[in-house]
């Protein structure tokens, strides 16, 4: 119960007006902590109460102390973000004037909230500065290099979505605000992740010996998507069957959905191919004026359209109710990008269904994605429509793996009789292959040799007078016979 922290008394009336029963779970892991007045770096992801987390201890502590001027600051990566969250503020401190008229002391001075975000007049955020200012960073880094409003005033900074922001590029800017706003007390910075985009490096250079809340990536909470969260995929061929996909999915399935492509261009074809079937939708990409981000957001909201076509830069810190789908028409190459839009569905405990269009390169990204998440994607098909991932080939990892196993579970090992035996050919016996054998043709020679020898030792037996004649001659023809045996001797011990 809410009633276990010590807020003040109007906001605690603020929450039981808005329904909020029960805290949920990273609000009651944060709310204390906070409340201590030490720095928070928390990781959630979206839809799980984040904001609630730190704006009831910022209103708790700034009732406790007021001051005039700018005392709290909100980073939002975008303006809808930003105003969203301003939003929430305005209701749960919308009975601190009965609190201030009683005198009871839980209040003194009224708390204002406001924004200062791009594509709204600089004049008219400059007339009156309010206590907390939710704050895009590009627009609040020329407020503070401009000195419009005095930054030793702050006490608590909030970043919020800070994976989002440095996604974004805006790493820069974030670190030359908290530079400003160096006398600060407190700092809180909040991620949907705190993998990827440098985050905890970030935090270290922002953060004074924070305490370190994670759900969604701890020992009790695993899960980085909601957990009544359905996830299915389905195989296209190309482009061209995507949108057969599409339309028969949005024909046969009905709800609230937002389609999230990659880049404009894919938007735009996309957006021309809906409206020759004759649907309705918004979009959202990113060069889009802030009057017509918030006409799109306007007509989505209010259920006029049902349809949301959106890039990823568009999308960014989008806070919807009753998402019901939300479709993958390019499967994002990161996990962290898939999480981000499947974030937009399952929110506070309701169901949701993530359904991605699969093409034959991307089967890799889609095993990636589920290694990241820890969540299998069901793989489905259409009959008449578009094949299954086993009909192309696609078999999951696991089930290789399983393909290879024995059927009592375990992986078939060969025994020694089984095996082949191995020759083990080693370089000095093929270092000579190709070339001329010398010991053979010396072996050969001396078997010449031997036999020359030989016929010459038969010579001897010849008839005395034979030998006679070839004494009378003083050894002319001995000279070649000797010479010859000597060579077959040295032959013959060379063999040997």
């Amino acid at each position: 119960m809410f009633e276990e922290f010590t807020l003040p008394g109007f906001v605690l009336e603020a929450i039981d007006k808005m329904g909020w029963e029960q805290p949920t779970h990273v609000q009651s892991l944060v709310i204390p902590k906070a409340l201590e007045g030490v720095d928070i770096l928390g990781g959630a992801p979206t839809g799980t109460g984040k904001s609630a987390a730190f704006l009831l201890p910022v209103i708790a502590r700034l009732a406790q102390r007021p001051r005039k001027g700018v005392q709290c600051i909100i980073l939002e990566p975008t303006r809808e973000l930003a105003m969203q969250v301003a939003q929430v503020a305005k209701e749960l401190l919308a009975f601190q004037d009965e609190a201030i008229e009683s005198g009871e002391g839980e209040i003194t001075q009224e708390i204002s909230v406001g924004t200062i975000i791009g594509g709204e007049d600089r004049a008219a955020q400059r007339v009156s500065m309010p206590t907390i200012v939710c704050a895009t960073p590009g627009r609040l880094q020329e407020f503070l290099r401009k000195d419009w409003f005095d930054s030793d005033d702050v006490e608590l900074l909030v970043i919020d979505e800070a994976d989002r922001m440095l996604d974004m590029g805006f790493r820069d800017d974030i670190a030359a605000i908290t530079r400003c706003l160096e006398r600060r007390f407190q700092t809180m910075l909040f991620s949907a992740t705190l993998e990827g985009f440098g985050v905890r490096d970030f935090a270290r250079n922002v953060l004074n010996n924070p305490s370190e809340i994670v759900v969604g990536g701890g020992e009790e909470f695993t899960e980085k998507l909601p957990e009544l969260l359905q996830s299915r995929a389905y195989y296209a061929a190309n482009d061209s069957q995507k949108v057969k996909i599409l339309l028969h999915l949005l024909s046969t399935i009905k709800g609230k959905s937002i389609i999230f492509v990659r880049t404009k261009d894919t938007l735009s074809r996309l957006s021309s191919l809906l409206s020759r079937q004759g649907m309705s939708f918004a979009s959202l990409k990113g060069e889009s004026s802030q009057n017509e981000r918030k006409a799109a957001l306007r007509r989505f909201s209010d259920g006029e359209v049902d349809l949301l076509l959106a890039t990823d830069v568009a999308s960014r810190g989008l806070d919807l109710d009753d998402v019901a789908y939300v479709y993958n028409f390019d499967l994002p190459s990161k996990g962290e990008i898939y999480v981000h839009r499947a974030g937009r569905t399952a929110r506070a405990g309701a169901k949701g269904t993530v359904i991605s269009l699969v093409q034959a390169d991307e089967f890799a990204t889609l095993e990636r994605i589920e290694r990241y998440t820890d969540r299998s994607i069901e793989r489905r098909a259409i009959k008449g429509l578009c094949a299954s991932f086993e009909e192309v080939g696609a078999t999951h990892q696991s089930e290789k793996k399983r393909g290879r196993a024995s059927p009592n579970g375990g992986f078939d090992k060969k025994t020694k009789e089984e095996k082949k035996p191995h020759k083990k050919i080693r370089h000095r016996d093929k270092k000579n292959k190709g070339k001329p054998d010398f010991a053979a043709k010396r072996a050969k020679k001396a078997d010449r040799l031997a036999a020359k020898a030989a016929v010459a030792d038969g010579a001897d037996s010849a008839p005395q007078a034979k030998s006679n004649a070839s004494v009378n001659n003083t050894g002319a023809k001995a000279e070649p016979k000797d010479k010859l045996k000597k060579l077959a001797n040295s032959a013959a011990s060379k063999k040997q």
